[in-house]
Order: C-alpha cells, then structure tokens, then sequence
C-alpha cells in the first residue's frame, strides 16, 4: 500500500498536535503560538501557515531540543549564544519525513520581560487543532503577539499601519486588558502602536531596558548587526 504524503495544509495542524504532545509528554512546558491556534482565538484571519510555532520557557530550551533530537527533528538554524536571545528568539527544526518545520521559540521579540514565559502560563487557554485539544496563549497575549510579529520586521515609521491591519481582524477586545497583559510581558512599549489602533493611550513609565534598541531592530538581523552584538 502506497502512503500519500501530507499536505503542508494538513502538516502544520497535525504537526502542532504531535510536537506539543511530544514535549507534554517529556514533562515540557509548550504553548502554541501564532497559525491554527491564533486563528481559533479569533485573532488572526484563516489561513495556511507555512510552519509549527511552539513557545518554551527558556531554562527548557535544551531539554526540549534534546526531545526534539530523539524523535528525528535536526536544527537547521544556528544556534545562538543566550546572550543574543532578545534577537535570535528562536531555532528552527526539520523532519526528513515531515514536509513543516518547527520554529521553537525561547524568547519572543518585543517581550522584554524576562519571567514572559512564566505570566503567560497561568493565563492560557486551550484549542481545537486537529480536532484535538492544544494548550496556547490567553487571548490578549495572543493579540499582543500577532500584532508584534506583524511589526517587528518594519521599520519604526510603518508599524501604526501594520498595526490598523492586525486590529481590523479582532472584535470584542477590551483595550485596558490588552494593555495590562502587554505590561505583564514587559511590552507595554513595543506594542504601543497596538494598543493605540485599539484605541488605548500611550505608556506612561519610562521603556524598559532594550527597548531602544528593538526600535531601531526589531527583528532585523544582519550579519553584520549579529557579529556586533
């Protein structure tokens, strides 16, 4: 009998249920992010994505690339000093039989919290992906994310814009929340431009420690720009 290959439509849903029960069972914290799960919180339009995100805490780091490693995923990204986490957020791994890879996420660009993992815990929730049950974000975090992945690549001056997009997708969001859940993850000022499409006003304290240097890079890597750092 003759297998049919998956589809990379019904790889990343399947992948994200297989992966997330993989470090589950290894006693590893995970939460999805971002693709299926981001959609059925209401927070990102339906669409095919094109990889599986899943978030660590990042003391589990290595013991989930390890997991990782015995079940036949390889990096095939570089691996990055901890000194460069707030730039390189995450690693990137591959099945030679499956056709999605993994990005594993460590750290998120814009979270400038260093605890963010342990904040977004006690708030997350549960999807349907797969037809099975998956552990995300609680909602506002979930907004907080999609609106800085939506930015963290523009420069400063196209943010508001790409911002406007994300929140014309959302609908009953209570601006206070998101703005207290962006507080929670230390990017109640890398998120600004979120949180004033919602309608909420600009932070009032002072940014926090590489915030202005998120500004000028966000998720921008150079080679040059990684050999300085």
């Amino acid at each position: 009998m003759t297998s049919i290959p998956l589809t990379l439509a019904e790889a990343v849903p399947l992948g994200t249920v297989l992966l997330h029960r993989l470090l589950d069972d290894a006693g590893i914290r995970s939460l999805v992010i971002k693709g299926p799960a981001f959609v059925e919180l209401g927070v990102r339009k339906p669409k095919h994505s094109n990889d599986i995100d899943l978030l660590v805490a990042p003391q589990d780091r290595t013991a989930a690339t390890e997991v990782l490693a015995q079940a036949g995923w390889s990096i095939i990204s570089h691996w990055f000093p901890p000194a460069l986490d707030d730039i390189i957020y995450s690693t990137t791994f591959r099945h030679p039989q499956f056709p999605a890879t993994l990005d594993l996420h460590h750290h998120f660009s814009g979270f400038l919290a260093g605890d963010a993992f342990d904040v977004l815990w006690p708030s997350r929730t549960s999807v349907s992906i797969a037809h099975h049950d998956a552990v995300t974000v609680g909602r506002e975090h979930a907004l907080i994310i999609e609106g800085l992945n939506a930015i963290k690549l523009l420069d400063h001056g196209s943010r508001a814009e790409a911002a406007d997009r994300v929140v014309g997708v959302v609908a009953d969001v209570d601006v206070d929340a998101v703005a207290e859940a962006a507080e929670s993850v230390g990017a109640r000022h890398t998120a600004a431009p979120l949180i004033t499409a919602l309608g909420g006003g600009s932070p009032s304290g002072p940014p926090p420690p590489g915030y202005e240097q998120w500004v000028q890079r966000g998720a921008r890597n150079s080679g040059r720009d990684l050999v300085l750092d």
